[in-house]
């Protein structure tokens, strides 16, 4: 339980700069956007795939189990802390200014991806299984 390790694919879209598409996104978003800094000098365009945001509602909870983020993180979803790692992380965000998210509902609840969509001024999408998108395009 805990830091997971997970690959990130980092696709450079001429005259745009740099897509960072993610697995669930467990290293968090920071590490992953430090990484790519370290490897490329180009402004960051989109992020695509999952953040592992905080998780308030689960499916599974009615048989006691917060099962996406205790299980991704090890941490209570509503954890004091946790809530505070999601503010940072939307602030990170606002700085990073990407001019696309496309994210994944996987591992996140809709108040988070609702708050990621109301707080970032970029094109926000919810990515949906057989849907297609264009990242090179307007």
């Amino acid at each position: 339980m805990g830091w997971i390790e997970e690959q990130t694919l980092i696709a450079r879209l001429k005259g745009k700069g740099v897509a960072i598409i993610t697995g669930c996104g467990h290293p968090t978003i920071e590490l992953i956007v430090k990484m790519v800094k370290s490897l490329c000098h180009e402004p960051i365009y989109a992020i695509v795939g999952g953040l592992h945001f905080p998780v308030t509602g689960s499916p599974l909870k009615k048989s006691g189990i917060q099962s996406t983020d205790d299980l991704g993180h090890g941490e209570a979803a509503l954890a004091a802390d946790n809530r505070c790692g999601f503010d940072r992380t939307v602030s990170f965000l606002r700085k990073v200014v990407p001019q696309k998210l496309l994210l994944s509902a996987h591992d996140s609840c809709d108040h988070a991806l609702s708050r990621i969509s109301d707080e970032l001024q970029c094109d926000t999408r919810i990515l949906k299984a057989g849907e297609t998108y264009d990242l090179q395009g307007g």
